[in-house]
């Protein structure tokens, strides 16, 4: 299938087995987008991506399934000047002054140096226009997404901005996460969905093609690597990610899973390809997780988080050949948890996590890219024990990371209660008991209306 390309083992849009962008898992060409007519009275968002719009007032379901704001007629939406940056206490940005710098060149970030004549160059640059919007969203991803991601500041602002200058998908990436932070940042400001959905889609269209080329330059090892994780981020950030246009937002159809297991795979098979001189070779060998094991393995639980959460007598189901058959990737995904109830347990216990807590956001961030295609399976099934595996997980994310990391903020909510709502709607089972522990422990309790209220989160010493 040389078709494929050598990353022919990832494909952004198939929810199941890891195959080739062009093929499907028994080697047959995937069919093509359904042809749309043009939507003459669609919303400004899904003309800003380009897809059908059904015209369904006030919310159209691409935007509803997508959590983005929906807007019809030709005016521009009036931008509101106040911003909610209640999780980050910092100052409204300044741009003007701050593009107006009289620094020397050399002292002044890369946002702030783009200049006329540099503007000019776009096209030949191969990156989108600079308009004023884009300078917007390259100045908050430099002075402050950057901050809140993988790796630091620094490497995003003098190895990875200017490789976005040369490749367009890795720009579009970089205006999509920033945009995110911005939207999460000051949610009143509506501008910022739609610059999501104008990004995302060119960033996502122009990764998948990389990987589906027959022969990836190494020179662009980083690229496709810098833009995986962005992409990765912008996963995490909303409450359901799905990476085709289907109208659904549902346990069973959120994408997060898969998406990250294709991310890693493609990261692995760079790193085997042994690419030299690479940004992130430093980062391949995966240091902080390491430090992380080491620490959870010094220390000792004070609650008995397998017994209490996970533990049932009921045995994994595996055929005479030891395939598995049911229950499987529940217990694998159990396992890779208790590092994660080890940070979770210190916190609780008042303990000082500030060294080591970029490992775990780092080690939590990337737990679903280890998801064995049977805990996908399970979840798409609605299992009780994967569900149950998968509360846990989202609720120990609610609680270590919604305060330090904004990319966890809604996914860890709204998944709680999402799952806790499903469960209930199962009937009595072996696992109540331990659904009482999950929800007793982590302060979640039942609402008038029959759902869910997530209560507060720990509050941590610096927030993100």
């Amino acid at each position: 299938m040389a078709s494929s390309g050598e990353f022919g083992v990832f494909s952004l849009l198939s929810g199941h087995d890891p195959a080739g962008p062009g093929v499907d898992n028994r080697g047959r060409a995937i069919r093509q987008r359904r042809f749309h007519a043009k939507s003459r009275q669609g919303c400004i968002t899904c003309k800003a991506r380009k897809v059908k719009c059904d015209e369904r007032r006030p919310t159209c379901l691409k935007c509803s399934k997508r959590g983005l704001t929906c807007e019809f007629g030709s005016s521009a939406v009036e931008r509101e000047a106040s911003a909610s940056l209640d999780h980050h206490g910092q100052e409204p940005l300044g741009y003007e002054s701050d593009l107006c710098s009289n620094d020397e060149p050399q002292t002044q970030p890369l946002s702030s140096v783009i200049s006329r004549r540099s503007l000019s160059r776009t096209q030949e640059l191969g990156t989108p226009g600079f308009d004023f919007e884009s300078l917007q969203l390259m100045y908050h991803f430099e002075h402050f997404t950057s901050e809140t991601l993988l790796f630091d500041k620094t490497f995003w602002e003098k190895h990875i901005l200017p490789l976005a200058l040369q490749h367009e998908y890795l720009m579009h990436g970089i205006m999509t996460i920033s945009a995110s932070h911005l939207l999460y940042v000051q949610p009143r400001v509506r501008d910022h969905n739609k610059a999501i959905a104008l990004h995302l889609d060119s960033a996502l269209s122009g990764f998948r093609a990389s990987l589906s080329s027959l022969y990836l330059p190494q020179a662009q090892y980083d690229v496709v690597i810098a833009c995986g994780f962005i992409l990765l981020y912008y996963a995490w950030s909303v409450p359901f990610f799905n990476g085709s246009d289907e109208d659904s937002t549902s346990i069973e159809s959120d994408g997060l899973l898969w998406f990250a297991a294709g991310i890693k795979t493609v990261i692995v098979t760079i790193y085997q390809m042994k690419p030299q001189d690479s940004m992130f070779q430093t980062y391949f060998e995966a240091q902080p997780v390491k430090s992380f094991y080491k620490w959870s393995e010094q220390t000792r639980f004070s609650y008995d988080f397998g017994q209490k959460f996970l533990d049932q007598p009921q045995a994994p189901v595996k055929h005479p050949s030891l395939a598995c058959i049911a229950g499987c990737g529940s217990v694998n995904a159990a396992e890779r948890l208790g590092p994660v109830f080890h940070a979770l347990d210190a916190t609780r216990q008042g303990e000082d996590l500030s060294e080591i807590m970029p490992a775990v956001m780092t080690y939590m961030l990337m737990w679903p890219s280890k998801a064995m295609q049977d805990f996908q399976e399970e979840i798409k099934r609605g299992d009780q024990r994967a569900l149950v595996t998968m509360l846990s997980f989202y609720a120990s994310s609610w609680t270590l990371l919604s305060q330090r990391a904004w990319w966890a903020y809604h996914r860890s909510k709204v998944m709680c209660t999402e799952i806790l709502k499903r469960l209930d709607t199962r009937g009595p089972s072996c696992w109540d008991e331990n659904i009482q522990n999950i929800t007793e422990y982590f302060n979640f309790s039942g609402n008038m209306d029959g759902g869910w209220g997530i209560g507060d989160s720990i509050k941590t010493i610096e927030q993100v």
